[in-house]
């Protein structure tokens, strides 16, 4: 019944998650097993899709390395939202994607969504930046 359900709601389609600034509070790059508080309006709103049976998937650059992952899970399993895949890659069956740094444009225009803001990013340091850093000492 629940896959009938599912078919009713989106068919095999799935919804990503950011983690860090969208599902997490973000505060800065602290090393892969540190992840900010959970942020209890997306908690919820991913809480009521999985009711809906509808897929989620948090959807972090995190994933694009094996070994922070397993923090990943563990954080969402600790804010009550076990079992959720965790990856970095999208696929035709992606059908939205909530995220703190996407920009919205017109498909096939290049044109902001009205209301869409864009700001240049404040805070560009990445992990990448981090192991820099710690190479040079």
């Amino acid at each position: 019944m629940a896959d009938k359900k599912k078919e009713r709601r989106i068919g095999n389609k799935w919804i990503g998650v950011d983690l860090d600034g969208t599902l997490a509070e973000w505060d800065g790059w602290k090393g892969h097993e540190h992840i900010g508080k959970p942020i209890p309006l997306m908690v919820e709103r991913v809480k009521r899709w999985r009711e809906m049976d509808i897929e989620v998937r948090v959807f972090t650059a995190r994933a694009s390395i094996a070994d922070h992952v397993p923090p990943v899970q563990k954080w969402l399993e600790d804010n009550g939202l076990p079992g959720l895949a965790v990856t970095n890659q999208k696929d035709y069956k992606m059908l939205q994607l909530w995220d703190d740094r996407c920009v919205q444009v017109i498909p096939n225009s290049g044109e902001l969504v009205k209301n869409a803001n864009w700001v240049p990013p404040v805070d560009t340091k990445t992990e990448d930046d981090a192991t820099e850093e710690t190479d040079k000492k």
